[in-house]
């Protein structure tokens, strides 16, 4: 008896996978990375350990009880009595292990369920903190600190060209300047504002300091951009949209 009783089916410790035993172990249906092994994990600790004695020990505590009581003693040979000795334990074992798998399944799926459900709660997370951000650095929104920014007391102080004008200043750095690239009249050149000097609360505009090339915006001339053409002497101004042409002003003229 006591060879049998080193047969691998009467063996304890770690996972069970030889004699009887092949292929028991609960398979992992639900791998969806490390966050739904961490909800696994979690709901594992909290259930806590299983009540009651381990299945395997209470298999071997069965099965010796039943020898040494005699069960099966009625079956004729050792072989049998051995077999009648151990069903009722088998048949607990079996019913503790399907125990287990159904308790590891339930644990998988909510864990499969609660990584799934956080990863969306994530996703939404980061879509709506996206979504935060664009909004509040739209060009409207850029616009409206601009003016905020040029509209402050400034008591004391010169003021700029910023908040003499602050609306059409806001209004073009926000939006107007960003589309200058699209208009053929204006891509690839250089962007400035109008040459200025403040004088009092206006501004005096110089045409002389324009360099060549290089396009201006003037705010009491919203709509419109301006270069110098010393070639032909003249001020080019441009409808600020399209790049058409309006009209050229006679330097000094």
């Amino acid at each position: 008896m006591s060879r049998i009783l080193k047969r691998p089916m009467f063996r304890k410790g770690g996972e069970v996978m030889e004699g009887i035993m092949t292929g028991i172990k609960p398979r992992q249906n639900y791998n969806l990375g490390k966050r739904v092994e961490d909800y696994q994990n979690v709901l594992r600790s909290s259930m806590g350990q299983p009540v009651g004695a381990d299945p395997i020990a209470r298999f071997l505590i069965e099965t010796g009880q039943g020898l040494v009581g005699g069960a099966g003693a009625d079956r004729g040979s050792k072989l049998a009595e051995i077999l009648g000795a151990t069903e009722k334990p088998t048949q607990n074992l079996f019913a503790a292990l399907d125990k287990k798998a159904a308790s590891d399944r339930s644990i998988n799926l909510q864990g499969a369920i609660l990584g799934i459900k956080g990863q969306q709660a994530i996703d939404a997370a980061k879509a709506k903190a996206q979504n935060k951000f664009q909004k509040e650095f739209s060009r409207d929104r850029q616009e409206f600190e601009y003016l905020k920014e040029f509209t402050k007391e400034s008591k004391g102080f010169k003021k700029s060209i910023n908040q003499l004008f602050a609306k059409p200043m806001a209004k073009y750095l926000a939006k107007t300047s960003k589309d200058l690239d699209q208009v053929k009249a204006f891509k690839g050149k250089n962007v400035q504002i109008f040459p200025h000097e403040i004088r009092g609360n206006k501004p005096e505009f110089k045409f002389d300091e324009m360099i060549p090339g290089t396009i201006y915006f003037r705010p009491d001339q919203q709509n419109s951009m301006f270069e110098r053409d010393p070639e032909n002497n003249v001020i080019i101004q441009y409808n600020i949209f399209t790049g058409e042409k309006i009209k050229e002003i006679p330097i000094g003229g």
